[in-house]
C-alpha cells in the first residue's frame, strides 16, 4: 500500500509539473565594444559651438554645447578645452564636413588634438487629438473604454556630429543622432524635453570615444 501511494505521488507530481518547450528563447546580453574612435587619456578636445535652428526661448545650439562638453569631460579622460566655442560656418552640414582648411586653423589656434562640430535640429510639432482611454465609472465601478481630447506635442532632435583632427582639419568620424518624444503638452517644458532627449543620445557620444557595453539581443535553445 505504501509502495502504490509512493507511485501514486510520483505520477501526480509529473502530471502537474509545469511543462516547458524547448525551442529558442530570446536573451538580453551584455556586449563590450571598442571605441570608435583612438584616443589618448589627456588630448585636448575642442567643442565649437552647435549650429542649430532657431526657438523662441531656447538657444538650442549653446544647450547642446554646454551638454556634449559636460558628457565627454565626464565620461572620458580627454581633456576639453574650457574656452569661448567658435562658431562654425554656414554651410551645409555634409560640406562643413570635409571643409578641412577651416577646422585646421580652428586647431592650430586652440592647439586642439581633436575637433568636435555638430547641426542640429529641434522640431516641435502640435499631436494634439482624441485618443481611447479606459477609465473606471464612478457610477458603476466598472471599467469603460472612452474617447478623450488631449494636448499634446511631439519632439524630434536630430544632430549631424563630426569629430575631425586637430592638426590638419581631416575628417576622423561622422554619425548621425534622432530620438523623438510625444508628451501631454499640459506643463511641458521645451527645454526640459531637449534635456530628454539629448540623454537617450548620450550613450551614442561617449561610444564613439571609449569601449562601453550594449544590451543585445540573443537567442538561445533550452529543451
Amino acid at each position: 500500500m505504501i509502495v502504490r501511494a509512493a507511485a501514486l505521488c510520483f505520477l501526480l507530481a509529473v502530471i502537474t509539473a509545469p511543462q516547458t518547450r524547448a525551442g529558442w528563447e530570446e536573451v538580453a546580453i551584455d556586449v563590450a565594444t571598442p571605441a570608435k574612435l583612438e584616443t589618448q587619456a589627456g588630448e585636448r578636445l575642442l567643442v565649437a559651438k552647435v549650429r542649430a535652428n532657431d526657438h523662441e526661448r531656447i538657444d538650442i545650439g549653446a544647450e547642446i554645447t554646454r551638454w556634449l562638453r559636460r558628457e565627454i569631460g565626464r565620461g572620458t579622460p580627454l581633456s576639453v578645452l574650457d574656452v569661448p566655442p567658435p562658431e562654425l560656418p554656414e554651410q551645409r552640414p555634409e560640406v562643413m564636413a570635409v571643409n578641412d582648411l577651416f577646422f585646421r586653423r580652428m586647431g592650430q589656434q586652440f592647439r586642439a588634438d581633436m575637433i568636435v562640430a555638430a547641426v542640429a535640429e529641434l522640431r516641435v510639432e502640435d499631436r494634439s487629438g482624441f485618443v481611447s482611454r479606459d477609465v473606471e465609472s464612478p457610477i458603476t465601478g466598472q471599467t469603460v473604454r472612452t474617447s478623450q481630447y488631449v494636448e499634446r506635442k511631439g519632439y524630434r532632435l536630430k544632430i549631424d556630429v563630426f569629430f575631425l583632427k586637430g592638426d590638419n582639419g581631416a575628417l576622423l568620424f561622422k554619425d548621425n543622432w534622432q530620438e523623438e518624444r510625444v508628451v501631454e503638452s499640459q506643463g511641458a517644458e521645451d527645454l526640459q524635453t531637449l534635456f530628454e532627449l539629448l540623454e537617450l543620445m548620450k550613450d551614442d557620444l561617449l561610444a564613439v570615444l571609449k569601449p562601453v557595453k550594449i544590451r543585445e539581443p540573443r537567442f538561445i535553445w533550452v529543451d
